[in-house]
């Protein structure tokens, strides 16, 4: 066989890996999201199953018995806090719906750039305002956000068929993956086109930074998203699993972002009247944030690199934004498993020029000895 007949035969071949794989990953692009999540449940709770599974020697009731661990702290913890999100969401909007004749009635009686053109000296800037329809803008903006939420309702609801489709279809992956994950790592190795020491490599920092991330963002984030929640239920504020997930997701932002939701609440209540209240709010609000900041954090991390700040908080939002609540574990997952897989790859091809460079040196030094 000539090479132009092996070079042809080789294009063939990869023409055809590529259509296949293209058309693979098609059919399941459906499912990445729930086998990323079987993953990542996977990865958490692999030493529990290995506890099992040593204690009772039988791989699939090992998985079953892991399953339903998953399904008792986290699934329906989650679940649990959706449905009250969910029913504050619902309730905020119906008394929205209720007080917005009033506070439109209110809006129509009351200029307000005539209040702010007559204050003494930054009234001038207003002035230019006074003919705008302020009702006309108000009423438009709540126009616009009632039937915002009223879409994102429904379509709230359409999506609960598919999410449990899915964690149905997660819970099947995690079952697999729990019996035969040694196969599945076997298969990696053989498949993966690069060396088994980087591949352990690549495993091993993305376990590390995956599991700090974890730690970093999902544990402190629910100890201070429940502090949240604990103080709005004591005091008797609205809304407080609504609030506590807002505070999950500020919790990104060190020392600072929890107390951007009490601080604010606990001045709010000072300013109502409330004085030990609200004094209370700040204080523990402060106390706990430092606490869980400063001393469970780097407890918890101990040796593992988390991800930036700044960048947890990105990938955070960015995840929510993508993929709902669930992108709130996804989003810094995938963050930290980038970083991982760009430092290998800028790391291999270093030490490839590297190499390169020297033994270039070495014929340069050659030939000129010569």
């Amino acid at each position: 066989m000539t090479r132009t007949d092996r070079l042809l035969l080789e294009a063939v071949f990869l023409l055809v890996l590529v259509v296949f794989s293209a058309a693979f990953l098609r059919m399941m692009q459906p499912f990445f999201l729930a086998v990323f999540i079987a993953l990542v449940f996977a990865n958490v709770f692999r030493r529990a199953f290995v506890r099992v599974k040593r204690s009772t020697g039988k791989p699939r009731l090992a998985a079953t018995v892991t399953i339903l661990l998953v399904i008792l702290t986290v699934v329906i913890p989650v679940s649990i806090v959706m449905v009250l999100v969910s029913s504050e969401i619902a309730s905020g909007f119906g008394t929205f719906q209720q007080s917005r004749p009033g506070f439109l009635s209110a809006v129509d009686t009351v200029n307000a750039f005539e209040r702010l053109s007559a204050l003494p000296g930054i009234g001038g800037l207003f002035e230019q305002f006074s003919n705008v329809d302020a009702t006309a803008i108000v009423r438009d903006a709540l126009s616009t956000a009632s039937d915002y939420i009223v879409r994102l309702s429904q379509r709230s609801v359409a999506n609960v068929a598919a999410a449990v489709f899915n964690f149905i279809i997660m819970l099947l992956i995690l079952f697999y993956l729990l019996v035969d994950g040694e196969k599945v790592v076997e298969l990696l190795y053989r498949t993966i086109p690069i060396s088994n020491a980087e591949i352990d490599e690549i495993v091993e920092e993305t376990f590390n930074t995956t599991s700090a991330t974890l730690i970093s963002t999902v544990i402190i984030g629910l100890m201070e998203g429940g502090l949240a929640v604990i103080l709005f239920l004591v005091f008797g504020l609205p809304s407080p699993f609504l609030w506590g997930v807002i505070t999950m997701v500020l919790s990104m932002i060190p020392l600072i972002g929890t107390n951007l939701v009490l601080i604010p609440t606990g001045i709010a209540v000072l300013l109502g009247g409330r004085i030990p209240a609200g004094l209370i709010i700040v204080v523990t609000g402060a106390i706990g944030v430092f606490i869980t900041q400063n001393i469970v954090k780097p407890k918890l991390l101990g040796d593992r690199s988390a991800l930036n700040p700044a960048l947890a908080l990105l990938a955070t939002i960015g995840g929510i934004a993508w993929l709902g609540l669930i992108g709130f574990l996804v989003g810094p997952v995938l963050a930290s498993i980038f970083i991982v897989v760009w430092r290998q790859f800028a790391l291999r091809y270093r030490t490839l020029l590297a190499e390169k460079d020297t033994a270039n040196g070495e014929e340069a030094s050659e030939s000129t000895d010569g």
